[in-house]
Formats: structure tokens, sequence, C-alpha cells
């Protein structure tokens, strides 16, 4: 896939999904929307977070590769270096 047909593809997607929210499967089985802030918890160490950190994401992304990005601290990482933190 060209970085164009991405762009176009990450275009399409948020006619639809939001940056401000995640959608996950709760313990329960239920699909849930997560709104912006919500918790993680660091599982590797990732620039300036270490392992074991909890943090507020403040936005959600894709980047070019179509890999989501949770934005923390007005930095981009990779959604699969955290744990979301279930709310109780």
């Amino acid at each position: 896939m060209s970085d164009e047909d991405k762009r176009k593809y990450i275009e399409d997607i948020f006619k639809y999904c939001r940056v401000d929210s995640i959608l996950v499967i709760n313990k329960t089985g239920h699909l849930e929307r997560l709104c912006c802030p919500f918790e993680v918890v660091v599982i590797t160490d990732v620039g300036e977070l270490h392992k074991g950190l909890i943090c507020l994401v403040s936005a959600v992304k894709l980047d070019l590769t179509l890999i989501d990005v949770y934005v923390i601290r007005n930095k981009a990482y990779y959604f699969f270096n955290f744990r979301v933190i279930e709310r109780k």
C-alpha cells in the first residue's frame, strides 16, 4: 500500500472513528467505549515512560503504518507498550 493509499485509508477510518476514545471488550465480554483521558499502565519501557507507570491517554491516532498510537504527555507511543486499566 502506498503512503497516499494509507493516508486515504486513515482519513476514511476517522470518518467513523474518533480520536478521543477507543473501543474495548470489558471483562464481562461487552463492547465499551473508553473516552479520553483514560488510564493505561506502561508494560515496556518506552521513551521517557518506565514499566509500571500509570499514564493518561489524551488522544488516539494512527501512524502511517496503520498502527494505533496513544498520545501521552504530548508524545505518540505505540499502543502495544501499554495495558488499558479497566474502570471499576
